[in-house]
Protein backbone atom coordinates (compact mmCIF):
# COMPACT_ATOMS: atom_id res chain seq x y z
CA UNK A 1 0.00 0.00 0.00
CA UNK A 2 1.97 2.98 -1.28
CA UNK A 3 -0.29 5.67 0.17
CA UNK A 4 -0.06 4.02 3.56
CA UNK A 5 3.73 3.86 3.36
CA UNK A 6 4.03 7.53 2.40
CA UNK A 7 1.68 8.61 5.17
CA UNK A 8 3.56 6.59 7.76
CA UNK A 9 6.86 8.04 6.57
CA UNK A 10 5.55 11.58 7.03
CA UNK A 11 4.04 10.82 10.42
CA UNK A 12 7.08 9.03 11.83
CA UNK A 13 9.94 11.20 10.52
CA UNK A 14 11.18 14.08 12.65
CA UNK A 15 13.65 16.91 12.28
CA UNK A 16 16.44 14.96 13.99
CA UNK A 17 16.24 12.30 11.27
CA UNK A 18 16.84 14.77 8.45
CA UNK A 19 20.40 14.83 7.07
CA UNK A 20 22.21 18.14 7.25
CA UNK A 21 22.19 18.57 3.47
CA UNK A 22 18.38 18.44 3.49
CA UNK A 23 18.23 21.06 6.25
CA UNK A 24 20.62 23.31 4.34
CA UNK A 25 18.64 22.91 1.11
CA UNK A 26 15.40 23.77 2.90
CA UNK A 27 16.85 27.03 4.22
CA UNK A 28 18.15 27.96 0.79
CA UNK A 29 14.73 27.27 -0.72
CA UNK A 30 13.00 29.45 1.86
CA UNK A 31 15.36 32.36 1.28
CA UNK A 32 14.82 32.13 -2.47
CA UNK A 33 11.04 31.90 -2.00
CA UNK A 34 10.90 35.02 0.16
CA UNK A 35 13.00 36.95 -2.32
CA UNK A 36 11.08 36.09 -5.48
CA UNK A 37 7.74 36.51 -3.70
CA UNK A 38 8.64 39.99 -2.52
CA UNK A 39 9.80 40.90 -6.03
CA UNK A 40 6.53 39.56 -7.41
CA UNK A 41 4.05 41.52 -5.31
CA UNK A 42 3.68 44.30 -7.88
CA UNK A 43 2.69 41.94 -10.68
CA UNK A 44 -0.93 42.42 -11.81
CA UNK A 45 -1.94 38.91 -10.82
CA UNK A 46 -0.40 39.34 -7.37
CA UNK A 47 -2.34 42.53 -6.79
CA UNK A 48 -5.56 40.86 -7.89
CA UNK A 49 -5.12 37.79 -5.68
CA UNK A 50 -4.20 40.00 -2.72
CA UNK A 51 -7.32 42.10 -3.29
CA UNK A 52 -9.47 38.99 -3.60
CA UNK A 53 -8.15 37.52 -0.36
CA UNK A 54 -8.55 40.84 1.44
CA UNK A 55 -12.20 40.98 0.36
CA UNK A 56 -12.80 37.38 1.42
CA UNK A 57 -11.55 38.18 4.92
CA UNK A 58 -11.35 35.20 7.24
CA UNK A 59 -9.90 34.73 10.69
CA UNK A 60 -6.63 36.57 11.31
CA UNK A 61 -4.32 33.55 11.30
CA UNK A 62 -1.57 34.25 8.80
CA UNK A 63 -0.30 37.14 6.71
CA UNK A 64 -0.14 37.87 3.00
CA UNK A 65 3.25 38.84 1.62
CA UNK A 66 3.57 42.64 1.50
CA UNK A 67 -0.17 42.80 2.16
CA UNK A 68 -0.22 44.34 5.61
CA UNK A 69 -3.12 42.16 6.79
CA UNK A 70 -3.89 38.68 8.04
CA UNK A 71 -6.45 36.18 6.83
CA UNK A 72 -7.19 32.48 7.26
CA UNK A 73 -4.33 30.03 6.82
CA UNK A 74 -5.87 28.61 3.65
CA UNK A 75 -6.32 32.02 2.01
CA UNK A 76 -2.82 33.07 3.10
CA UNK A 77 -1.44 29.97 1.38
CA UNK A 78 -3.48 30.73 -1.75
CA UNK A 79 -2.20 34.29 -1.97
CA UNK A 80 1.42 33.61 -1.08
CA UNK A 81 1.73 30.63 -3.41
CA UNK A 82 0.37 32.73 -6.27
CA UNK A 83 2.60 35.70 -5.46
CA UNK A 84 5.65 33.45 -5.12
CA UNK A 85 5.16 32.08 -8.63
CA UNK A 86 4.17 35.39 -10.27
CA UNK A 87 7.57 36.01 -11.87
CA UNK A 88 8.44 32.37 -12.63
CA UNK A 89 11.65 33.17 -10.81
CA UNK A 90 11.15 30.56 -8.09
CA UNK A 91 13.01 27.28 -7.75
CA UNK A 92 12.29 24.14 -9.72
CA UNK A 93 13.19 20.46 -9.60
CA UNK A 94 15.04 18.54 -12.26
CA UNK A 95 13.60 15.59 -14.13
CA UNK A 96 9.88 16.16 -14.51
CA UNK A 97 9.32 19.93 -14.53
CA UNK A 98 7.84 21.21 -11.27
CA UNK A 99 8.13 24.22 -8.98
CA UNK A 100 7.94 22.53 -5.57
CA UNK A 101 8.59 25.30 -3.06
CA UNK A 102 5.77 27.64 -4.12
CA UNK A 103 3.30 24.82 -3.51
CA UNK A 104 4.82 23.46 -0.29
CA UNK A 105 6.20 26.46 1.62
CA UNK A 106 3.08 28.69 1.73
CA UNK A 107 0.94 26.16 3.65
CA UNK A 108 3.83 25.40 5.98
CA UNK A 109 4.42 29.10 6.67
CA UNK A 110 0.70 29.88 7.08
CA UNK A 111 0.07 27.06 9.53
CA UNK A 112 3.39 27.75 11.20
CA UNK A 113 2.52 31.41 11.72
CA UNK A 114 -0.89 30.42 13.10
CA UNK A 115 0.66 27.98 15.59
CA UNK A 116 3.86 29.95 16.31
CA UNK A 117 5.84 26.94 15.13
CA UNK A 118 9.60 26.72 15.37
CA UNK A 119 12.02 26.91 12.50
CA UNK A 120 12.84 23.25 12.98
CA UNK A 121 9.17 22.36 12.54
CA UNK A 122 9.00 24.38 9.33
CA UNK A 123 12.12 22.72 7.91
CA UNK A 124 10.81 19.27 8.85
CA UNK A 125 7.41 19.76 7.22
CA UNK A 126 8.86 21.34 4.08
CA UNK A 127 11.43 18.59 3.55
CA UNK A 128 8.80 15.86 3.97
CA UNK A 129 6.29 17.55 1.67
CA UNK A 130 9.05 17.97 -0.88
CA UNK A 131 9.92 14.29 -0.54
CA UNK A 132 6.36 13.11 -1.21
CA UNK A 133 5.99 15.42 -4.21
CA UNK A 134 9.23 14.41 -5.84
CA UNK A 135 9.24 10.69 -5.16
CA UNK A 136 5.75 10.29 -6.66
CA UNK A 137 6.67 12.75 -9.41
CA UNK A 138 9.72 10.69 -10.34
CA UNK A 139 7.33 7.93 -11.39
CA UNK A 140 4.40 9.77 -12.98
CA UNK A 141 5.58 13.37 -13.46
CA UNK A 142 6.74 13.19 -17.06
CA UNK A 143 3.53 11.50 -18.13
CA UNK A 144 1.37 14.07 -16.36
CA UNK A 145 3.27 16.85 -18.07
CA UNK A 146 2.96 15.13 -21.44
CA UNK A 147 -0.82 14.96 -21.01
CA UNK A 148 -1.05 18.69 -20.29
CA UNK A 149 -1.18 18.77 -16.49
CA UNK A 150 0.88 21.33 -14.59
CA UNK A 151 2.86 19.32 -12.05
CA UNK A 152 3.26 22.26 -9.69
CA UNK A 153 -0.48 22.15 -9.16
CA UNK A 154 -1.15 18.40 -9.35
CA UNK A 155 1.85 16.81 -7.64
CA UNK A 156 2.28 19.99 -5.62
CA UNK A 157 -1.12 19.45 -4.02
CA UNK A 158 0.04 16.10 -2.66
CA UNK A 159 3.23 17.57 -1.22
CA UNK A 160 1.35 20.54 0.22
CA UNK A 161 -1.08 18.18 1.95
CA UNK A 162 1.75 16.08 3.37
CA UNK A 163 3.58 19.17 4.63
CA UNK A 164 0.43 20.70 6.10
CA UNK A 165 -0.38 17.40 7.79
CA UNK A 166 3.03 17.40 9.43
CA UNK A 167 2.51 20.96 10.63
CA UNK A 168 -0.78 19.89 12.23
CA UNK A 169 0.74 16.78 13.80
CA UNK A 170 -1.59 14.35 12.06
CA UNK A 171 -1.32 10.61 12.55
CA UNK A 172 -0.57 8.28 9.65
CA UNK A 173 -4.20 7.38 8.95
CA UNK A 174 -5.19 11.05 8.99
CA UNK A 175 -2.40 11.82 6.54
CA UNK A 176 -3.78 9.13 4.22
CA UNK A 177 -7.09 10.99 4.33
CA UNK A 178 -5.36 14.30 3.62
CA UNK A 179 -3.60 12.80 0.60
CA UNK A 180 -6.92 11.41 -0.61
CA UNK A 181 -8.64 14.76 -0.26
CA UNK A 182 -5.84 16.70 -1.94
CA UNK A 183 -5.74 14.24 -4.85
CA UNK A 184 -9.33 15.13 -5.68
CA UNK A 185 -8.66 18.85 -5.33
CA UNK A 186 -5.61 18.76 -7.61
CA UNK A 187 -5.70 20.29 -11.10
CA UNK A 188 -3.97 22.78 -13.37
CA UNK A 189 -3.52 22.88 -17.15
CA UNK A 190 -0.33 23.81 -19.00
CA UNK A 191 -2.35 25.71 -21.59
CA UNK A 192 -2.50 28.50 -19.02
CA UNK A 193 1.27 29.00 -19.11
CA UNK A 194 2.01 32.62 -19.84
CA UNK A 195 -1.14 33.87 -18.08
CA UNK A 196 -1.99 34.90 -14.52
CA UNK A 197 -3.49 31.48 -13.97
CA UNK A 198 -0.17 29.64 -14.02
CA UNK A 199 0.89 31.30 -10.74
CA UNK A 200 -2.60 30.60 -9.42
CA UNK A 201 -1.85 26.90 -9.90
CA UNK A 202 0.83 27.17 -7.21
CA UNK A 203 -1.46 29.10 -4.90
CA UNK A 204 -4.25 26.61 -5.40
CA UNK A 205 -1.96 23.67 -4.59
CA UNK A 206 -0.86 25.47 -1.43
CA UNK A 207 -4.44 26.11 -0.38
CA UNK A 208 -5.37 22.51 -1.21
CA UNK A 209 -2.76 21.37 1.27
CA UNK A 210 -4.18 23.45 4.12
CA UNK A 211 -7.77 22.47 3.31
CA UNK A 212 -7.00 18.76 2.95
CA UNK A 213 -4.98 18.51 6.17
CA UNK A 214 -7.43 20.63 8.15
CA UNK A 215 -10.39 18.51 7.04
CA UNK A 216 -8.51 15.30 7.75
CA UNK A 217 -7.74 16.58 11.25
CA UNK A 218 -11.50 16.96 11.81
CA UNK A 219 -12.23 13.40 10.70
CA UNK A 220 -13.12 14.05 7.05
CA UNK A 221 -12.80 10.82 5.09
CA UNK A 222 -11.29 10.05 1.68
CA UNK A 223 -10.07 6.91 -0.06
CA UNK A 224 -7.09 5.60 1.89
CA UNK A 225 -5.17 4.26 -1.13
CA UNK A 226 -5.52 7.22 -3.48
CA UNK A 227 -2.15 6.88 -5.19
CA UNK A 228 -2.24 3.23 -6.25
CA UNK A 229 -5.94 2.48 -6.65
CA UNK A 230 -7.25 1.98 -10.24
CA UNK A 231 -9.38 5.12 -10.10
CA UNK A 232 -6.86 7.09 -8.07
CA UNK A 233 -4.43 9.91 -8.68
CA UNK A 234 -1.75 8.20 -10.77
CA UNK A 235 -3.94 6.06 -13.01
CA UNK A 236 -6.53 8.76 -13.72
CA UNK A 237 -4.30 11.80 -14.18
CA UNK A 238 -1.64 9.69 -15.91
CA UNK A 239 -4.23 7.94 -18.04
CA UNK A 240 -3.23 5.28 -20.50
CA UNK A 241 -0.69 3.50 -18.32
CA UNK A 242 -0.53 1.27 -15.28
CA UNK A 243 1.93 2.60 -12.74
CA UNK A 244 4.31 0.55 -10.64
CA UNK A 245 4.78 2.60 -7.47
CA UNK A 246 6.63 -0.02 -5.45
CA UNK A 247 9.96 1.77 -5.91
CA UNK A 248 8.56 4.90 -4.25
CA UNK A 249 8.38 3.23 -0.85
CA UNK A 250 11.97 1.98 -1.09
CA UNK A 251 13.35 5.38 -2.06
CA UNK A 252 11.75 7.55 0.62
CA UNK A 253 14.51 9.51 2.29
CA UNK A 254 17.14 7.56 0.40
CA UNK A 255 18.27 10.17 -0.41
CA UNK A 256 16.00 13.13 0.34
CA UNK A 257 15.06 14.70 -2.98
CA UNK A 258 15.48 18.23 -1.66
CA UNK A 259 19.21 17.47 -1.28
CA UNK A 260 19.77 15.00 -4.12
CA UNK A 261 19.31 15.52 -6.99
CA UNK A 262 18.36 18.84 -5.42
CA UNK A 263 16.86 22.17 -6.37
CA UNK A 264 17.44 24.40 -9.39
CA UNK A 265 17.72 28.04 -8.35
CA UNK A 266 16.88 30.30 -11.26
CA UNK A 267 19.09 33.17 -12.37
CA UNK A 268 16.52 34.47 -14.87
CA UNK A 269 12.84 35.29 -14.20
CA UNK A 270 11.47 33.13 -16.99
CA UNK A 271 10.44 29.56 -17.69
CA UNK A 272 13.21 27.07 -16.96
CA UNK A 273 12.93 25.90 -20.57
CA UNK A 274 14.38 29.22 -21.77
CA UNK A 275 17.46 29.16 -19.54
CA UNK A 276 19.81 27.09 -21.67
CA UNK A 277 18.95 29.26 -24.65
CA UNK A 278 19.56 32.43 -22.64
CA UNK A 279 22.86 31.08 -21.31
CA UNK A 280 23.95 30.15 -24.82
CA UNK A 281 23.10 33.56 -26.22
CA UNK A 282 24.82 35.45 -23.41
CA UNK A 283 27.92 33.31 -23.86
CA UNK A 284 27.91 33.94 -27.62
CA UNK A 285 27.56 37.65 -27.05
CA UNK A 286 30.57 37.69 -24.72
CA UNK A 287 32.74 35.26 -26.67
CA UNK A 288 32.13 36.46 -30.22
CA UNK A 289 31.05 40.08 -29.67
CA UNK A 290 28.05 39.42 -31.93
CA UNK A 291 25.58 42.30 -32.08
CA UNK A 292 21.97 42.49 -33.25
CA UNK A 293 22.86 44.24 -36.49
CA UNK A 294 25.17 41.34 -37.40
CA UNK A 295 22.42 38.71 -37.32
CA UNK A 296 20.75 37.16 -40.35
CA UNK A 297 19.06 34.24 -38.56
CA UNK A 298 18.97 32.56 -35.14
CA UNK A 299 18.26 28.87 -34.78
CA UNK A 300 17.35 27.48 -31.34
CA UNK A 301 18.09 23.77 -31.31
CA UNK A 302 16.14 22.02 -28.56
CA UNK A 303 14.24 18.86 -27.75
CA UNK A 304 10.75 18.64 -29.20
CA UNK A 305 9.38 19.04 -25.67
CA UNK A 306 10.55 22.63 -25.22
CA UNK A 307 8.04 24.38 -27.53
CA UNK A 308 5.14 22.61 -25.80
CA UNK A 309 5.67 25.01 -22.88
CA UNK A 310 7.21 27.96 -24.73
CA UNK A 311 4.33 28.59 -27.08
CA UNK A 312 4.12 32.40 -26.88
CA UNK A 313 6.11 33.06 -30.02
CA UNK A 314 5.18 36.75 -30.29
CA UNK A 315 4.57 37.83 -26.68
CA UNK A 316 2.45 40.86 -25.90
CA UNK A 317 3.44 41.33 -22.25
CA UNK A 318 5.95 40.22 -19.66
CA UNK A 319 3.91 37.23 -18.55
CA UNK A 320 3.87 35.80 -22.07
CA UNK A 321 7.51 36.77 -22.64
CA UNK A 322 8.58 34.45 -19.81
CA UNK A 323 7.30 31.62 -22.00
CA UNK A 324 8.83 32.73 -25.28
CA UNK A 325 12.19 31.36 -26.40
CA UNK A 326 12.13 33.82 -29.28
CA UNK A 327 11.84 36.79 -26.96
CA UNK A 328 14.30 35.54 -24.36
CA UNK A 329 17.17 34.86 -26.75
CA UNK A 330 16.48 38.07 -28.66
CA UNK A 331 16.41 40.25 -25.55
CA UNK A 332 19.55 38.50 -24.22
CA UNK A 333 21.30 39.37 -27.47
CA UNK A 334 20.17 43.00 -27.39
CA UNK A 335 20.74 43.73 -23.69
CA UNK A 336 23.46 41.28 -22.70
CA UNK A 337 21.57 40.42 -19.53
CA UNK A 338 18.21 38.92 -18.46
CA UNK A 339 16.93 40.30 -15.19
CA UNK A 340 13.61 41.54 -13.92
CA UNK A 341 13.72 44.72 -16.02
CA UNK A 342 13.98 42.71 -19.24
CA UNK A 343 10.36 41.59 -18.77
CA UNK A 344 8.84 45.01 -18.30
CA UNK A 345 6.20 45.97 -20.84
CA UNK A 346 8.26 48.53 -22.73
CA UNK A 347 11.06 46.01 -23.15
CA UNK A 348 8.74 43.28 -24.41
CA UNK A 349 7.20 45.58 -27.01
CA UNK A 350 10.42 47.38 -27.89
CA UNK A 351 11.24 47.75 -31.57
CA UNK A 352 14.86 46.81 -30.85
CA UNK A 353 13.83 43.27 -30.00
CA UNK A 354 10.88 42.85 -32.37
CA UNK A 355 13.13 42.85 -35.40
CA UNK A 356 15.31 40.12 -33.88
CA UNK A 357 12.36 37.94 -32.87
CA UNK A 358 11.34 37.63 -36.53
CA UNK A 359 14.72 36.01 -37.25
CA UNK A 360 14.40 33.28 -34.60
CA UNK A 361 13.23 29.77 -35.35
CA UNK A 362 13.24 26.38 -33.66
CA UNK A 363 15.00 23.22 -34.84
CA UNK A 364 14.97 19.76 -33.25
CA UNK A 365 17.92 17.78 -34.59
CA UNK A 366 18.85 14.32 -33.38
CA UNK A 367 20.79 14.35 -30.13
CA UNK A 368 18.72 16.98 -28.39
CA UNK A 369 16.55 14.40 -26.61
CA UNK A 370 12.83 14.35 -25.97
CA UNK A 371 12.51 15.63 -22.39
CA UNK A 372 12.89 18.87 -20.49
CA UNK A 373 16.41 18.24 -19.17
CA UNK A 374 18.45 18.13 -22.37
CA UNK A 375 21.04 20.41 -23.97
CA UNK A 376 20.13 23.37 -26.10
CA UNK A 377 22.16 25.07 -28.78
CA UNK A 378 21.89 28.54 -30.26
CA UNK A 379 23.22 28.89 -33.80
CA UNK A 380 23.55 32.37 -35.28
CA UNK A 381 23.97 32.90 -39.01
CA UNK A 382 25.68 36.22 -39.57
CA UNK A 383 25.17 38.65 -42.41
CA UNK A 384 28.76 38.15 -43.54
CA UNK A 385 28.13 34.43 -44.11
CA UNK A 386 29.79 33.13 -40.95
CA UNK A 387 28.04 30.93 -38.39
CA UNK A 388 28.66 30.97 -34.63
CA UNK A 389 27.10 28.62 -32.12
CA UNK A 390 27.07 27.66 -28.45
CA UNK A 391 25.59 24.57 -26.79
CA UNK A 392 24.66 24.53 -23.10
CA UNK A 393 24.20 21.25 -21.25
CA UNK A 394 23.80 22.39 -17.63
CA UNK A 395 22.64 25.84 -16.62
CA UNK A 396 24.11 27.82 -13.77
CA UNK A 397 21.90 27.23 -10.74
CA UNK A 398 21.35 23.56 -11.52
CA UNK A 399 22.63 21.10 -8.87
CA UNK A 400 25.19 20.03 -11.46
CA UNK A 401 26.43 23.62 -11.74
CA UNK A 402 25.29 25.13 -8.45
CA UNK A 403 25.25 28.72 -7.32
CA UNK A 404 26.99 29.51 -4.06
CA UNK A 405 25.29 30.71 -0.90
CA UNK A 406 26.72 34.17 -1.62
CA UNK A 407 25.22 34.15 -5.13
CA UNK A 408 21.85 33.08 -3.76
CA UNK A 409 22.00 35.85 -1.16
CA UNK A 410 22.77 38.34 -3.93
CA UNK A 411 19.67 37.25 -5.84
CA UNK A 412 17.60 37.43 -2.65
CA UNK A 413 18.82 40.94 -1.83
CA UNK A 414 18.10 42.14 -5.36
CA UNK A 415 14.56 40.76 -5.22
CA UNK A 416 13.63 41.58 -1.64
CA UNK A 417 15.17 45.03 -1.85
CA UNK A 418 12.55 46.04 -4.40
CA UNK A 419 9.98 46.00 -1.60
CA UNK A 420 11.63 45.88 1.84
CA UNK A 421 14.01 48.42 3.38
CA UNK A 422 17.63 47.24 3.63
CA UNK A 423 17.53 46.74 7.39
CA UNK A 424 14.64 44.29 7.12
CA UNK A 425 16.16 42.56 4.09
CA UNK A 426 19.22 41.78 6.18
CA UNK A 427 17.23 40.80 9.26
CA UNK A 428 15.19 38.27 7.27
CA UNK A 429 18.39 36.89 5.75
CA UNK A 430 19.81 36.45 9.24
CA UNK A 431 16.71 34.62 10.47
CA UNK A 432 16.52 32.24 7.51
CA UNK A 433 20.26 31.55 7.69
CA UNK A 434 19.77 30.28 11.26
CA UNK A 435 16.25 28.98 10.84
CA UNK A 436 16.80 25.89 12.97
CA UNK A 437 17.39 28.22 15.92
CA UNK A 438 14.26 30.35 15.35
CA UNK A 439 11.64 29.67 18.03
CA UNK A 440 8.70 31.25 16.17
CA UNK A 441 8.38 31.40 12.39
CA UNK A 442 6.18 34.44 12.91
CA UNK A 443 9.39 36.44 13.29
CA UNK A 444 10.05 35.83 9.59
CA UNK A 445 6.46 36.23 8.50
CA UNK A 446 5.96 39.56 10.25
CA UNK A 447 8.90 40.98 8.30
CA UNK A 448 7.45 40.01 4.92
CA UNK A 449 3.72 40.47 5.55
CA UNK A 450 3.33 43.31 8.04
CA UNK A 451 2.21 46.85 7.37
CA UNK A 452 5.81 48.06 7.71
CA UNK A 453 7.14 45.56 5.16
CA UNK A 454 7.44 47.98 2.28
CA UNK A 455 10.17 50.53 1.68
CA UNK A 456 9.62 54.02 3.03
CA UNK A 457 11.64 57.22 2.80
CA UNK A 458 12.34 57.05 6.52
CA UNK A 459 14.21 53.71 6.28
Amino acid sequence: MVTETLASFVAETGYDQLPQDAVTAAKRAMLDFFGVALAGVEQPGSKLITGYVREEGGRREAGVIAGGFKTSASLSALANGTIGHALDYDDCFVGFSIHPSVAILPPVLALGEKARASGKKVIEAYALGFEITCKVGAVVGLRLRELGWHNTSTLGSLGAAAAASKMLGLKANEIRMALGISASLAGGLRQNFGTMTKPLHAGNAARNGVVAASLAAKGFVADDSILETPLGFCNVLGTGRTWDLTAVARQLGNPYSVASPGIVFKLYPSCHGTHRGIDAMLLLRRETNVRPEDVAEIECRTSTTVPTSLFHHRPKNGTEARFSMEYCVSRALVDGQMGLSQFEQEKVLGSDVRDIIEKVRYAHPDGMGEGVEHPQEVVIKLRDGRTVSRKVHVIKGDPGNPISWEELCSKYRDCAGKVMPPRKVERLLELVSTLEAVDDIGKCMRLVTGEQCRNSKSE
